[in-house]
């Protein structure tokens, strides 16, 4: 009679049916008899009414016992299939799921209308089927980067979140997130049963990118294959095979299978930006996702607001291009770009925007441990004649005169007092000085916490006995808290420099400072220059997790394998130590040229790069901005809309720096900005997948291939919707369950109402 049961256990509970007819069994046990003379009178009357008496309780108890089976029977839910004789009697209620695709790619137009108008429209055609009030219920998923539940009730609830959608997301479709979604609610639906009716439709263009696993991931189902490298959109497919649902696919997409499609690809400079004044090179690259090449595509640059020359270029197909761009920025900060391409079908695309930093200079604090008159005896005679220009009128930085990449200020190790202001200073280099003050210290470690770097030199001075017992108290922690990376043990010298020296037997070729002798032509002039005197140290890392690792990033050739240039991170700043000298007392690096500029330059450039949070995100992502003072007033300003204030406090990552309120959920790709009291801006740009572009879209028979509950949905040419055909259908008897008790209680209140009546006549 019922195929199964939504709740089976609760079912259990028809066999209460018995209790009435228990309390009736254990009522007559009461009853003792007694004989009496006058109750022959009594007998004869009632001999004269038992039949009729009997008949009547035992149809009182009956409707009784049916009250309560038939409840048990409506709670638990029972179902038949389609060809059962109890059919006409199961409700036609249907419970759908609606999953509309939403992700940018729905914005191509390919007439009038975009794809996303025509999957809004067919909705609007689905809903109106459905009937609210004989029990149809939808559930109405906005797919995106993620499944957002619009509406969960009735079809009327549903239309109108439909009327609130005007326009596709920026996002892609993440559709394994959706499936994930619909697949849940699919369990509660199954209950203990196992198995769902729900009815789930996914309205889509069917992009390829959204329907097939990345290459990364190992096709699921071959033997041995790890759960852990099952695609995520096959495994939220599984969980709803496991309930026997599927998922009706409607084709709303462009007619080709290859769209035509031009987009920008990339935003970036072809070289790091080093200063204001200095030309770069803004490279745009342009990509073709479709099957024909174009000839003569116009690209343009938008700088600060201020369009530049467009150029044209011609692209394959299915290929990229880079057109570039020469622009001088004239000062340093943040600048924002936008790259535009004449418009197409899909328009999201067409622009890219981007924030790129132009630094100023390193502003340097030299700290010359054993001054001279002389250039070659000065401890930092070589540097300062190296990073310092020559005539500091003509190399101002800025526009009008010549670009200086660094600004140096210089004091002996014996001025060098508590008092020196260091918060101006990106860079602090510590050239042979022998002892530093407790306060002094303190100032360095907030300095460098902050985001400077500390650059630390050997000589003769730094490495005397009590001058290392000095530094290493004041500069070395075993815990890592210490501004020095490694522990300074003993200078170690060569017998005699006329037979021996030691070279660099090893560096970090990919390391920003190191990485310009990486080149064979270059590398000779790191690698065999002669070191005659190092000093010698002991690591003694601490094991903790979160403690500060040390990285040796150039060795020598000794016995030892002694460091020469160790780098250590300190809060927000990096801490460097060169274990030999800066000058040609230890070493003949200050006599090349060829080595000492470039590692001096490379050196200091790295070290003064101060370490910022990007400012190119991806869509849907959240942002928190930094500045070098409090920030008042925030308001937020998003691509096109409107001003509001940026809800939270501002917090303080270190001596002058603040974080600002993050910015949740950036749903709009283009140029942001923050606007702080006093007109400041602070620019940053939300940028989409480009991969969104590509429109190939996946044939139904390859999908339908993919998975097992993948369906198609297929119109016949009368218009009959060929999708809503479902074989093996069930339907519940709940609400016919409900009626009939409801019914029987009715019977039972009148029964046991004519029964007292009748009986009190007889009286």
């Amino acid at each position: 009679m019922f195929e199964g049961f939504i709740h089976p256990a609760l079912a259990w509970g028809a066999l209460l049916a018995g209790v009435p007819l228990l309390i009736h069994l254990l009522n007559r046990q009461r009853h003792k008899p007694i004989r009496w003379a006058a109750m022959q009178f009594v007998l004869a009357a009632y001999r004269k009414t038992r039949r009729r008496a009997q008949l009547e309780n035992l149809i009182l108890l009956l409707l009784r016992m049916a009250a309560v089976a038939l409840l048990a029977l409506a709670i638990s839910r029972p179902f038949t299939g389609e060809r059962s004789a109890l059919t006409p009697f199961t409700e036609s209620r249907r419970d759908v799921v609606l999953i509309l695709d939403a992700s940018a790619s729905t914005g191509y137009r390919e007439s009038v209308s975009s794809v996303f108008e025509s999957i809004i429209e067919r909705a609007r055609t689905i809903l109106g089927d459905l009937d609210g009030t004989r029990g149809d219920r939808v559930r109405l998923f906005l797919g995106a980067r993620g499944a957002q539940l619009l509406s969960f009730r009735s079809p009327e609830e549903a239309l109108a979140m439909l009327t609130t959608l005007s326009a596709p997301t920026d996002e892609s479709l993440d559709l394994a997130a959706a499936i994930n979604a619909v697949a849940t609610y699919a369990e509660e639906d199954a209950g203990s049963v196992g198995q769902s009716a729900l009815e789930v439709r996914l309205l889509s263009d069917m992009q390829r990118n959204t329907f097939l696993p990345s290459d990364a991931f190992s096709a699921a189902g071959q033997p041995g294959d790890d759960a852990r490298n099952t695609p995520p959109l096959v495994r939220a497919l599984d969980r709803l095979e496991e309930l026997g649902a599927t998922v009706v696919v409607e084709d709303l997409g462009p007619v080709p299978l290859q769209p035509p499609n031009l987009g920008l690809e990339q935003l970036a400079p072809l070289e790091e930006i080093l200063g204001p004044g200095l030309t770069s090179d803004i490279s745009v690259r342009v990509r073709n996702f479709g099957a024909q090449g174009r000839a003569a595509v116009r690209v343009a640059l938008e700088v600060d607001g201020i369009r530049q020359p467009s150029q044209k270029i011609d692209l394959d197909a299915r290929s990229s291009a880079e057109v570039s761009f020469a622009y001088s920025f004239r000062d340093s900060g943040y600048h924002s770009l936008i790259a535009m391409l004449e418009g197409d079908r899909l328009a999201i695309d067409d622009r890219l925007a981007a924030v790129f930093n132009v630094p100023p200079p390193v502003r340097c604090l030299l700290v010359n441990g054993d001054p001279a008159n002389e250039v070659e005896r000065d401890e930092l005679g070589y540097v300062t004649a190296i990073l310092k220009p020559p005539d500091d009128d003509a190399f101002a930085s800025g526009p009008g005169g010549l670009y200086a990449p660094f600004l140096i200020d210089e004091v002996t190790a014996n001025a060098f007092s508590a008092d020196e202001n260091l918060s101006p200073y990106d860079v602090i280099l510590l050239a042979d000085v022998a002892s530093l003050s407790p306060r002094l210290v303190e100032r360095m470690e907030e300095r460098v916490a902050a985001g400077a770097s500390l650059i630390l030199t050997m000589g003769d001075h730094s490495s005397a006995p009590s001058s290392q017992a000095s530094l290493n108290a004041r500069l070395w922690r075993a815990d890592g808290t210490g501004l020095l990376p490694v522990r300074l043990s003993r200078k170690v010298a060569v017998r005699s420099r006329r037979d021996a020296y030691y070279r660099v037997n090893w560096f970090d070729e990919n390391h920003p400072a190191l990485s310009f002798f990486a080149d064979e032509l270059w590398r000779p002039f790191l690698t065999e220059v002669p070191i005659f005197e190092f000093v010698s140290t002991e690591i003694g890392q601490d094991d903790r997790p979160d403690a500060p690792q040390v990285h040796i990033l150039a060795s020598l050739d000794d016995e030892m394998k002694s460091p020469l240039l160790i780098e250590r991170a300190y809060a927000r700043g990096r801490v460097l130590l060169w274990t030999t000298s800066i000058d040609d007392d230890w070493t003949r690096i200050p006599e090349v040229a060829a080595t000492l500029v470039p590692l001096v330059h490379e050196l200091f450039r790295y070290a003064g790069r101060e370490p910022l949070a990007p400012r190119n995100v991806p869509i849907g992502t959240s942002i928190a901005l930094e500045v070098h003072d409090f920030p008042r007033s925030p308001m937020l300003i998003p691509p096109g809309g409107t001003r509001r204030r940026l809800d939270g406090e501002p917090h303080q990552l270190a001596q002058g720096l603040w974080s600002l309120p993050t910015v949740e959920n950036l749903d709009r790709t283009g140029l942001w900005q923050v606007e702080l009291e006093g007109g400041r801006k602070l620019p940053f740009a939300a940028q989409f997948d480009v991969f969104e572009g590509d429109l190939e879209r996946i044939s139904a028979e390859e999908l339908e291939t993919s998975h097992p509950v993948w369906r198609i949905h297929r119109a016949s040419d009368d218009g009959e919707d060929l999708g809503d055909e479902s074989e093996g259908a069930r339907g519940e008897l709940w609400r016919f369950l409900a009626a009939a008790v409801l019914l029987v209680l009715i019977l039972e209140t009148l029964w046991a109402a004519w029964i007292g009546h009748g009986r009190r006549l007889v009286r």
